[in-house]
């Protein structure tokens, strides 16, 4: 079969999830229910896509951050002629958290993700104590997770992790295995087998049903700002100049949020501004673009550029908002008009 266009690729095969209301409704995206299967950091595909394929009735979801994993997953599942599966590619103990509902999961799935085994990158493994504590909550009663790792110091530290914690327990007598009968092993895992590594196999088990409210948060309105009165355009644009490089640090709901203006270009042939802008809310990255349009009648609207195609969350509106006030501390002569930022 040819493979698709990009474009297409991506249109078929992701989920546009920073432009969807949270959690995702997973039975509209795949237009049928079934049982929810996630794969974390699915590499090449072949784990995701043959599951896909001995399981037609269910709905399988991938997260990845590398797009080049991301394509090699879209070109398998266009050769397999596979329309039940999906890819996200982002974080994946903030889409974790964010996107699935809680109890909303049959099977987790989890194949040798980074080990980090120098001890001061140990706070980078995935499998952390919040981490497993969000995944039990994502699994329907009866649901499992499935974790692979050949690395001895790693499986120590899921084992540890992984008994201290109350809603899961492992369905052997023992927290870890070396031997899954009817496993087909990923290209890395057959690898390790050939070479005689061991392989860790935790299968653990959600025990019952837990009470975890479901927090919906819904695409807010695009934030923009209009200010009033007199000013210079050049003046403005200096002063933003000058501000670039420069770090805000806010916290919400117990989250660090981070605001960092990055450069600021001047538009033409209107000669409006330009502010490329870098927001970090916990495990959220949006790089991002704010307009600045000087308008006649001493109008100055400060407004989200189609740059980035970001989610208005509470960070991106408190960088709208951060650089109206930037101004309007600095230019007395002009006031807040109208805001849509909502804080």
């Amino acid at each position: 079969m040819m493979s698709l266009p990009l474009s297409e690729e991506i249109q078929k095969y992701t989920v546009p999830w920073l432009q969807l209301d949270w959690p995702i409704d997973w039975p509209q995206i795949f237009d049928r229910p079934g049982d929810l299967v996630l794969e974390i950091g699915f590499g090449n595909g072949h784990f995701l896509s043959d599951m896909a394929t001995a399981r037609p009735d269910a709905c399988f979801v991938g997260i990845e951050r590398a797009w080049g994993s991301m394509r090699r997953l879209f070109r398998r599942l266009n050769a397999l002629k596979l329309n039940h599966v999906r890819a996200i590619e982002g974080d994946a103990a903030f889409l974790l958290q964010h996107v699935f509902a809680p109890q909303s999961l049959s099977e987790i799935w989890i194949n040798f993700s980074d080990p980090w085994p120098k001890e001061r990158h140990h706070n980078r493994r995935l499998i952390q104590d919040t981490f497993v504590k969000i995944l039990a909550e994502r699994l329907k009663s009866g649901g499992e997770v499935t974790i692979a790792t050949d690395h001895a110091d790693y499986a120590t530290w899921i084992t540890d992790i992984l008994t201290r914690q109350s809603d899961l327990q492992s369905i052997y007598a023992t927290p870890s295995v070396h031997q899954l009968p009817g496993r087909t092993p990923t290209k890395y895992e057959q690898k390790a087998i050939d070479a005689g590594v061991p392989i860790h196999y935790f299968v653990w088990r959600r025990k019952s049903e837990l009470s975890v409210e479901t927090r919906i948060q819904k695409v807010g309105k695009m934030p923009n700002i209009v200010l009033e009165g007199a000013y210079q355009r050049e003046d403005i644009l200096t002063l933003i100049e000058q501000a670039t490089d420069q770090v805000w640090r806010e916290n919400h709901r117990d989250m660090q949020v981070v605001i960092k203006m990055t450069d600021i270009y001047c538009q033409l042939p209107d000669n409006h501004g330009l502010i490329s802008v870098l927001v970090r809310e916990g495990e959220l990255a949006q790089y991002f673009g704010i307009s600045l349009l000087f308008r006649k009648n001493d109008q100055l609207l400060v407004k989200l550029a189609p740059m980035g195609q970001p989610r208005p969350t509470w960070g991106v509106k408190k960088a709208v908002q951060k650089v109206a006030d930037l101004i309007l501390e600095t230019h007395p002569h002009l006031w807040l008009a109208s805001s849509t930022v909502g804080l």
